[in-house]
């Protein structure tokens, strides 16, 4: 089929044994592998709970296969890994029992002794060359990020409102006398705080979360975060929504550190300015206003980076936790 349905019922029937507590099979290896994956979704982690609560449920079996079915058909890079698994093999045929004169049993086994090294390395390089082809750098980092259940070589889509709201900053993540003064709100699709960037495609624009902040010397900052399906389609928002906050003015342009994949700032008077940056599939957008706003921009870009590096962290399948403690 090439979207990895194929997969989902072996898939499926690796997570439902593991829950029954069932060893062997094409394994267990892989339904930890799958079990991370699917805990990274709010409807993959409902799944797995109830499969686990009770594997003999028929409503929890259909949700799990269901959830299997979306997380392949949302990954391809991770079904195409998985189909080189024990899961993309046919089923071995039956098995034939013949008798051994106890004598030629005796010098296979010893044969097959000799043979194990030469065979342990032959695996290794066939495993090795499977990931290789579907583009894990063995040499670079590891299979599973330490900190989440992303493959190293494809990051997290941010598909949930939750996860987008994440990478808002906390109280805790602010510099020192800054406070959220509204939000934050999130939500899926386009709506009215993040509309459609990509007419031609507003079902590439999945999620979106926002909120202000503001300091006790009348200074506020807005940060709105906004998930794509794709790279692609995240660059393309950035393209959109920087035409629209350009204007003519060439002065109007600011420098600002490259941040990101993709980053520009923009000044309004001399009391706001507001950045765009794209990290990957999620397009950053801040707006800073209030007095001198447009002669403080090391703050727009502090607070720039904040989001930009927190945005990498949720990508990355990690909590984000990156703090601002000054403007300085």
């Amino acid at each position: 089929m090439g979207d990895g349905q194929e997969l989902v019922p072996g898939v499926a029937g690796v997570l439902i044994r593991a829950a029954e507590g069932v060893a062997g099979g094409p394994g267990r290896g892989l339904a930890d592998l799958v079990r991370a994956r699917l805990r990274a979704t709010a409807d993959g982690a409902r799944a797995v709970d109830a499969i686990e609560a009770d594997p003999g449920d028929a409503r929890a079996r259909a949700g799990l296969t269901a959830a299997v079915g979306e997380l392949l058909a949302a990954d391809p890079a991770f079904a195409r890994y998985l189909a080189t698994t024990e899961l993309g093999r046919p089923a071995d045929p039956p098995t034939v029992h013949l008798r051994v004169d106890p004598a030629v049993a005796g010098a296979r086994a010893r044969a097959a002794r000799r043979g194990v090294a030469p065979l342990v390395v032959t695996l290794a390089l066939v495993v090795a060359a499977a990931l290789v082809a579907v583009g894990i750098n063995l040499g670079s980092r590891p299979l599973l990020r330490p900190g989440g259940p992303d493959l190293a070589h494809a990051a997290r889509t941010l598909r949930d409102p939750a996860q987008a709201q994440d990478v808002l900053p906390d109280p805790r993540a602010m510099p020192g006398g800054w406070q959220v003064e509204s939000g934050p709100r999130s939500g899926s699709g386009p709506d009215t705080d993040a509309p459609c960037l990509l007419p031609d495609a507003c079902d590439q624009q999945l999620a979106y979360a926002t909120e202000t902040i503001h300091d006790p010397t009348g200074h506020s900052a807005q940060f709105t975060v906004i998930a794509f399906a794709s790279p692609e389609a995240a660059g393309r928002a950035f393209d959109a929504l920087l035409a629209r906050t350009g204007g003519d003015d060439p002065a109007a342009t600011v420098p600002l550190p490259p941040i990101g994949d993709q980053s520009a700032a923009r000044t309004h008077g001399t009391d706001s300015a507001e950045a765009l940056v794209r990290v990957g599939t999620t397009l950053l957008h801040i707006r800073a206003a209030g007095p001198g706003t447009t002669t403080a921009m090391p703050a727009l870009a502090l607070f720039t980076r904040l989001l930009a590096e927190r945005a990498q962290q949720a990508q990355d399948g990690r909590e984000p936790d990156t703090a601002a403690r000054s403007a300085d």
